[in-house]
């Protein structure tokens, strides 16, 4: 190649490059301002909405009755919804984000349950609270935000005034000062506080186990795979419960099993190879998955389901508690038994292990051929116990109905608790 074709071809890459990185640079440029653009509307949006929402939640506070509340009941759910799906939106403090998100879900909660479980003078004196809370929340929100709608500015400048870092704005103390207004005014109902204390398995008041009892727990269970632990780590400080992460290799088998540091209780379980063709029949299976749960030492279980894919059947198993013979439908384990051979493969026991607290409760006479409509034909009827929308475990009565919708068959399950005859759920199966 000649010198004067060298210098042709260098300079009309240089001017290619430079094209394409000025193409670039605006395509950035035109991105971050749409994304600048957004951030703003979102910001005046819940500005203006948390004013509704203010005006709203005084308007409830003018009547007696709930009737004459309803509107503006149902003003402050769907402000407080549309307020949060805003706030979701914007790069804001991790902290305050999550305390103002979960404040605006507990006024606009309290307010869809005023009808039936708050009565007027309860209802008068939390809100009353409230409306004061959020008028000074709405004050700093203001003041935080000054200049925000109207500005123009780049990722990184929407992110500096948004953040913990701003010298300007303490969103962290902020956060603590809203979390303070929730814990104050919304506290966690007894069902409420159970409900997360079980998320994060501080019921279990069993001894603290060590590793090594972990890893023999281990073998007990997973005797066929447990020769070869190549691994044990604990789970990271700060987890909701601490937790033992085994990987182990046996063959062609390679997993990891995870066990409760309080109880060495089973968590999950998972192992991995190739796969032969299928040789056992479901209920073989089935059987064997049975097989394990009582060998594991899971004695108070009933098969409910099963699912299939090319190389595994996935079972699920429900507790059943002994004085009605009821199933707990948030009390299961999950079991994935290999085609081929009939292997445990997989295991998550997180669930069985949050074990809810259950309450003896009167089961009501029921007339269903008054309770549903003449047309309506019972299929099963058993008693289960089930959350509600107060996260309150109920015995309930759990029915598979059918009814002829113009010549089909439409199935549902229906869920009516059996002490109020409340329906909890219902639902579409066909």
């Amino acid at each position: 190649m000649t010198m004067k074709k060298m210098v042709f071809v260098l300079a009309y890459a240089l001017i290619v490059v430079s094209v394409f990185a000025f193409t670039k640079t605006t395509e950035n440029s035109k991105l971050s301002l749409a994304l600048s653009n957004q951030y703003a509307k979102k910001m005046a949006d819940a500005s203006e909405k948390l004013d509704e929402l203010d005006s709203a939640l005084k308007q409830t506070l003018l009547f007696n009755n709930s009737d004459g509340s309803q509107k503006a009941r149902e003003d402050i759910w769907r402000l407080s919804s549309d307020i949060k799906s805003s706030v979701a939106s914007l790069p804001l403090d991790a902290s305050f984000s999550t305390s103002w998100m979960n404040y605006l879900g507990r006024i606009g909660n309290y307010a869809k349950e005023a009808d039936r479980s708050v009565e007027p003078d309860e209802y008068y004196k939390v809100m009353s609270q409230a409306s004061k809370n959020l008028g000074v929340m709405q004050d700093e929100w203001t003041l935080a935000t000054a200049g925000l709608v109207d500005g123009k500015y780049s990722m990184d400048e929407w992110t500096n005034r948004l953040n913990a870092t701003n010298p300007d704005v303490d969103w962290s103390n902020m956060g603590e000062s809203i979390k303070q207004y929730t814990e104050t005014d919304f506290p966690l109902t007894a069902s409420e506080s159970d409900a997360m204390k079980k998320k994060e398995l501080k019921n279990i008041d069993e001894a603290k186990v060590t590793q090594e009892v972990a890893v023999e727990r281990f073998k007990t269970v997973f005797p066929t795979v447990s020769n070869e632990v190549i691994g044990v780590e604990k789970s990271m400080p700060g987890s909701p419960y601490p937790f033992f992460h085994i990987r182990f290799a046996d063959g062609e088998s390679i997993g990891y099993i995870d066990i409760t540091e309080k109880g060495g209780h089973v968590l999950s379980y998972l192992s991995e190879r190739p796969f032969g063709k299928d040789s056992l029949s479901f209920d073989e299976i089935k059987k064997r998955a049975e097989d394990f749960l009582v060998a594991a030492n899971y004695k108070d279980l009933v098969y409910e389901e099963s699912r299939e894919n090319s190389t595994a059947w996935h079972f699920v198993f429900v507790r059943k508690e002994p004085f009605y013979g009821a199933k707990v439908f948030s009390d299961v384990i999950h079991v994935k038994v290999a085609k081929d051979n009939g292997d445990v493969i997989g295991l998550n026991a997180a669930e069985y292990i949050r074990k809810e607290k259950l309450h003896r409760q009167s089961v009501k006479k029921m007339d269903w051929n008054e309770f549903f409509h003449k047309d309506v034909k019972i299929v099963n009827d058993e008693l289960a116990y089930v959350e509600n929308e107060r996260l309150e475990q109920r015995l309930s009565h759990y029915l598979t109905v059918t009814r002829d919708e113009h010549g089909t068959i439409g199935t549902y399950n229906v869920i009516v608790d059996a002490e109020t005859a409340e329906v909890i759920k219902t639902e579409k199966l066909n």
